[in-house]
């Protein structure tokens, strides 16, 4: 009985056929599928039954001699396709699994067929390649993640482990596999935590955790370790994954922005500093508030183009001619035109980038308004030299061409900038001459005190 529920219950559509082709038996599967009902299968009465070759779309005879032949000869024939002709008329696509059963002695041969359904296969065969690319997949990241990725066994043995794992700690593959994983990079200091970890991760998915870990070399490494238990069919664990990630770049990063924030702090105290000895030395100067707010306005612009290239740098300093254009920008064509930029070009640090930047803006100024730019033929010559040693760098700002020129009365903000403010910052020397052919100005400083460090 309970065999013949198995045969009458299976999932597959299921037969047996007489060596003539017709049927004898016939599962529930195999009638929902074809249509037809059991007694127009199998004949009931004096009304014969259906014969496999009648089933078959195409020459059915043909394909039920061939196959018979076959079965002669190796007694199994395994996802056969072929069309089944249903009972509405629809082709039924099915991969078919046909086996020979011998009787006893005197007794026929039967054949026994099992079929699935065609596009249940291709649905499976289209489900099993998802998978197998999805694997791939898989094992491709794992392989070539940056992270070393690795599994061990409950016991701690390594199962497998990734490229990154072996680069990382400095051990070849073969040293690797069926290994203690403790044995190869847990300090001692640190095997109790190891094994609760280890512990922890039969649990489920753990969160991630900073550890140390040693290389082959002996030197520790700080990682950001992750566990999740890999379980088989019946739900036990099977091996626990570990991803240790190495937080160097990380704490690196934190110490670099915890340095920016110092910096920030630093320079900003040291920026407040100077816009208010610029304020306060432009309104001690100017004869109204108009003239102050111009003035001062122009002078905060100067130190913003300085400070923009700074920071579009980094921080890491700024070459003297891309600040020399910044400062220029203020001026139309005509008059940048006229100004002649020679000499070495060297990259300077930020805190001789505003002396310069508010030297340059000082004259370029001065120059428009009342020198040599103030007139039709009047230059400029600015040159940036090194001194023969290499040790002193110097600008040379000449005046030509421009109306006769006198000393001021009483020194303005520019003139204390020239004569005071920048060369103190830089630790130099400053001369300004009122000479009858046009301003002259010179500004010397130790290269070690503008260079970057």
């Amino acid at each position: 009985m309970l065999m013949d529920d198995s045969f009458e219950l299976a999932p597959s559509g299921l037969a047996v056929l007489a060596s003539d082709g017709s049927f004898t038996r016939v599962n529930r599967a195999f009638r929902d599928w074809i249509g037809f009902s059991e007694g127009e299968l199998l004949g009931s009465g004096s009304v014969g039954g259906k014969r496999f070759a009648e089933l078959i779309e195409g020459n059915g005879d043909s394909f039920f001699a061939d196959l018979s032949e076959a079965l002669a000869q190796c007694e199994e024939i395994a996802d056969v396709f072929l069309l089944w002709r249903g009972a509405s008329g629809q082709a039924l696509p099915a991969y078919v699994h046909f086996a020979l059963r011998r009787g006893g002695v005197g007794a026929p041969a039967a054949i026994h067929l099992a079929a699935a359904r065609g596009e249940s296969r291709a649905l499976q065969e289209a489900e099993l390649e998802r998978g197998k690319r999805a694997a791939e997949q898989l094992a491709a990241i794992v392989a070539n993640s940056g992270d070393a990725i690795v599994s061990v066994d409950p016991q701690g043995a390594v199962l497998n482990a990734n490229r990154a794992f072996s680069e990382i700690f400095q051990y070849e593959p073969v040293e690797i596999a069926g290994a203690k994983l403790a044995d190869l990079i847990v300090p001692k200091e640190d095997r109790a935590q190891y094994e609760e970890k280890l512990r922890e991760s039969f649990a489920g998915p753990s969160k991630a955790r900073i550890v140390r870990r040693r290389r082959k070399d002996g030197a520790g490494m700080d990682f950001s370790l992750s566990t999740a238990p890999i379980r088989d069919e019946s739900g036990d664990v099977a091996a626990i994954s570990m991803i240790y990630r190495d937080i160097a770049p990380l704490t690196r990063a934190a110490e670099h922005i915890e340095f920016l924030l110092r910096e920030v702090n630093h320079r900003s105290k040291n920026l407040l500093a100077v816009v208010q000895a610029v304020a306060r030395q432009t309104a001690r100067l100017s004869p109204s508030p108009d003239d102050f707010i111009e003035s001062f306005m122009a002078r905060l612009s100067a130190i913003g183009c300085s400070h923009d290239l700074l920071v579009s740098r980094d921080w890491r300093g700024v070459q003297i001619a891309d600040l020399t254009r910044n400062q220029f920008g203020q001026l139309d064509d005509e008059a940048r035109d006229r100004i002649a930029v020679s000499g070495d070009f060297v990259e300077i640090n930020p805190r001789a980038a505003e002396s310069y930047g508010l030297a340059l803006h000082e004259l370029s100024t001065n120059a428009v308004k009342h020198g040599a730019l103030s007139a039709p033929g009047g230059s400029v010559e600015l040159r940036f030299s090194l001194d023969r040693d290499g040790k002193f760098y110097t600008l040379t700002w000449r005046e030509r061409g421009g109306p006769a020129v006198r000393a001021p009365a009483r020194s303005g903000f520019g003139g204390t900038v020239l004569t005071r403010m920048a060369p103190l910052a830089i630790q130099g020397e400053s001369v300004l001459d009122f000479t009858p052919e046009g301003l002259r100005y010179r500004l010397s400083a130790p290269l070690a005190e503008i260079m970057m460090g």
